[in-house]
């Protein structure tokens, strides 16, 4: 089967539902981002949650964090190192991509997020760097630094 052998006209409508039920009773910035044409169904699907500060976050600034039930796999294990910057970064999309902002909270430290966020943009969904840029505009100044 290729793709010309999908009917995209007739999944539209489909898509255009999940949009709408992804978008009610989401904060406006949310919203807005999920009506972007490059959203991913995985979003629509089940919308993303977003801190209201920075200040919130209170996860380890160095050490061993454990790794959230249902966001451990092979390619990362129970434990990061903090200071791994390719697992912490990990860690740090799929909480950013799954995670409530509670867990958000809990996981995420402030100013390792803005020292790796140049790289997280990457590998996040548009629609979310969108809003936490929006946001928290400190994500894209690089005066701040990380120390270990």
């Amino acid at each position: 089967m290729s793709l010309d052998d999908y009917d995209f006209d007739r999944a539209e409508p489909t898509r255009a539902a999940m949009r709408a039920a992804a978008v009610a009773g989401q904060p406006d910035d949310i919203a807005a981002a999920l009506q972007r044409p490059d959203v991913p169904d995985e979003l629509l699907a089940r919308p993303f949650q977003v801190v209201t500060s920075l200040s919130e976050l209170g996860g380890a600034p160095t050490g061993t964090v454990q790794v959230p039930d249902g966001l451990a796999d092979p390619a990362l294990a129970d434990d990061v190192d903090v200071s791994d910057s390719d697992r912490c970064s990990l860690l740090y999309q799929r909480v950013l991509l799954h995670g409530s902002s509670t867990l958000q909270t809990d996981v995420l430290n402030r100013d390792r997020l803005v020292q790796l966020w140049p790289d997280l943009v990457h590998d996040l969904p548009a629609a979310i760097t969108q809003v936490w840029q929006q946001r928290f505009p400190e994500l894209t100044d690089r005066e701040t630094t990380w120390t270990t």
